[in-house]
């Protein structure tokens, strides 16, 4: 997850959304990998890496239903950017709460429903939400965000770290603080979602459902509540 942004909402907002996407991600995809065949539904460099092993060492019976989550994932990116150009356009803040609202009730969905969508199926519908969120975020949250993904994340951070400590770049460190706390939030919700895996499998998206709702909740949080960006 990246948290560049092109400042839609105030920066408390930005925090709470971007943090939020990445911990339920690192909890799903961990969750997912443990329990449902060694598959990412957020993660799609891991996940057709995975795939692609599967395929070399045990065949398409094993390998196939990684690359149905992912494009599972391509028709979510696909379907948020059409109704983002299209749901309150001119309103970022009212476009994200439909936007979200359709997330929450479809994460509410799939909880209800995991116990009779056969696994490929909860796994394409997983992805398919896995890409709608990152869509989401990106064309109306104006957040660069990927939620499962730190390849990008480390090399930003790196490149922070030398402009803050070789250049004396103050925005730079702050980006490098930023990156950690991204970092150390994904790895918090792999625990998490290990934990509840462990624990009980259909906990983690009711979990999910439920911090998403919080979240939706967040955007109705009165923007005056809010500390300007200075």
């Amino acid at each position: 997850m990246e948290m560049e942004t092109t400042r839609q909402f105030r920066p408390v907002t930005d925090t709470v959304l971007g943090l939020g996407a990445t911990l339920l991600m690192g909890a799903i995809d961990a969750d997912t990998f443990l329990k449902h065949g060694e598959v990412l539904v957020s993660a799609q460099t891991g996940n057709l890496i995975v795939g692609v092993v599967k395929l070399v060492t045990t065949g398409w019976q094993a390998a196939w239903v990684n690359g149905f989550v992912w494009v599972g994932y391509f028709l979510g990116c696909f379907v948020a950017q059409g109704l983002s150009e299209h749901v309150s356009e001119h309103d970022h803040r009212r476009q994200m709460r439909w936007l979200m609202l359709i997330d929450v009730v479809a994460y509410a969905a799939l909880a209800g429903l995991q116990r009779s969508l056969p696994e490929q199926w909860l796994l394409f519908s997983l992805g398919i939400m896995a890409g709608f969120e990152l869509t989401t975020f990106r064309q109306v949250g104006g957040i660069a965000i990927n939620n499962g993904i730190m390849t990008g994340n480390t090399k930003n951070m790196a490149t922070s770290a030398y402009q803050a400590l070789i250049d004396g770049n103050r925005a730079a460190r702050k980006r490098f603080f930023r990156f950690i706390l991204v970092l150390l939030t994904f790895l918090l919700g792999c625990g998490l979602g290990v934990g509840l895996a462990n624990l009980a499998a259909l906990d983690v998206l009711w979990v999910a459902s439920g911090f998403k709702l919080a979240l939706l909740c967040w955007l109705f949080v009165p923007m005056a509540m809010e500390k300007p960006r200075t």
